[in-house]
């Protein structure tokens, strides 16, 4: 089987007439490219090159590879174009993806050129189309250590209660965990991982909490909880607006730091130059 390195040393020294030439077109060394055409007439049993008149040519054997060379490199770059064109697949978990992600993805895009595909839903699906090869990353809530993966802990979420204007803790700056017991808790999107995080933050009272109704998003509850159905835990990020216009209200927790994990993962092995690779980098410089 022929190198394409091989190949391409070889070409560019028919182009230019010598290996010192060639050397500095591909930055690297006129010995290193020596190498590479001593290699490639190994594979092919014959004498590719000779020097003559200061000049380096190829021989007759060379001349008939040269024409074939070319159309190997040309088809190299077709095959790179052809799967780069797809640009970046990211399957979301829908809280992040609604909420943390769309600035970022903006921004790279800008930065790179690249042109990013999100999908958006539960984080299960999110993990699901991780592993059928269907997105390049994902975006997740929750991550269980499945091996053939590399998972980035990208951010930590605030957790926080989020109850209406007229509530009677709306006036409170914090309530204890016993009061979340007495109250109607509305719940959002199955499968988000809050519960597992509920009972490590504050133990196995987490278990006795009222979940009244599971709404399905996270935009289904805040206007629940606006329209003065019940309390509901959410992530921070998912209610900064309504905070700040004063349409809900955010109370802490005595005594309990709730949070969560927002984790990034690619598949392992990921090549540098794959573009969820960048991804990741850009990502991260974006919560310097």
């Amino acid at each position: 089987m022929l190198n394409l390195i091989h190949v391409r040393s070889f070409v560019v020294v028919c182009d230019l007439g010598s290996y010192r030439s060639a050397g500095r077109e591909l930055g690297v060394s006129p010995s290193t490219i020596l190498e590479h055409v001593r290699q490639l007439e190994e594979a092919v049993a014959a004498p590719l090159l000779i020097r003559r008149s200061a000049r380096t040519h190829p021989t007759r054997q060379g001349e008939k590879l040269l024409p074939l060379g070319r159309a190997l490199l040309a088809t190299a770059r077709r095959a790179c174009a052809a799967v780069s064109s797809d640009g970046l697949k990211i399957a979301s978990a829908s809280n992040i993806g609604i909420y943390m992600l769309q600035g970022p993805i903006s921004a790279f895009e800008s930065a790179t050129g690249i042109g990013v595909e999100t999908w958006i839903g539960p984080n299960h699906e999110a993990v699901d189309r991780l592993e059928r090869g269907e997105a390049d990353l994902a975006a997740l809530e929750w991550w269980d250590n499945r091996p053939g993966y590399d998972a980035v802990a990208w951010r930590r979420e605030d957790l926080v209660v989020i109850t209406s204007p007229s509530h009677r803790w709306a006036g409170r700056e914090a309530i204890d965990v016993q009061e979340l017991l007495a109250e109607p808790l509305l719940a959002g999107e199955r499968g988000s991982g809050t519960a597992r995080v509920l009972r490590q933050a504050i133990g196995s009272i987490a278990d006795q909490l009222r979940v009244s109704e599971n709404l399905g998003s996270t935009e289904a509850v805040k206007m629940a909880v606006r329209a003065g159905r019940g309390v509901s835990i959410v992530m921070k990020s998912s209610v900064v607006d309504e905070i700040e216009q004063g349409s809900l209200v955010e109370i802490r927790i005595n005594h309990a730091k709730i949070y969560k994990d927002i984790w990034l993962v690619t598949h392992e092995r990921l090549p540098k130059t794959a573009p969820a690779a960048a991804c990741l980098s850009a990502f991260s410089h974006s919560l310097d």
